[in-house]
């Protein structure tokens, strides 16, 4: 095996322990990053999502009690968002904040719940989304451990 396939199996290994706690007890919990486009439609639901997460790389999302506000200058969102994996594995829910308007949506987001395979585990990063011809395109970037 080369060296290259040595450290993407020791990559893969450690998210996988991160994600499922296997950690030893007492030992930190392993980090990894967090990269998930969620394709939000205007009115629609629930949407799909695509991301890096050991597991549950598809899935969908759906609003649990959005509230919106409008301003002369874009808006603000406030709520949970829940992802369900296609895989069967779990889920997960997120507390959104974020902004949007011209040019598009910034905001930050932290994994409040999780189910499955992902129960225990903790995240939290930013979100930036651009329009698309149907709604916004919402990318949540960060980490989880």
């Amino acid at each position: 095996m080369g060296i290259r396939s040595r450290i993407a199996v020791g990559i893969v290994a450690g998210l996988v322990l991160g994600i499922t706690g296997s950690a030893a007890a007492g030992a930190a919990p392993v980090g990894y990053p967090v990269d998930v486009v969620v394709h939000t439609e205007i009115g629609g639901g629930p949407n799909d999502f695509e991301g890096n997460i050991p597991g549950c790389e598809t899935g969908t999302v759906l609003d649990v009690d959005p509230r919106a506000t409008f301003t002369p200058w874009g808006g603000v969102f406030k709520g949970d968002k829940e992802f369900t994996c296609d895989s069967g594995n779990g889920g997960f829910t997120v507390q959104l904040n974020a902004r949007f308007g011209e040019p598009g949506s910034t905001g930050s987001w932290t994994l409040v719940d999780a189910w499955g395979l992902y129960e225990g585990v903790k995240g939290s990063g930013k979100l930036t989304g651009t329009y698309t011809d149907l709604g916004i395109d919402d990318r949540y970037t960060g980490s989880a451990r």
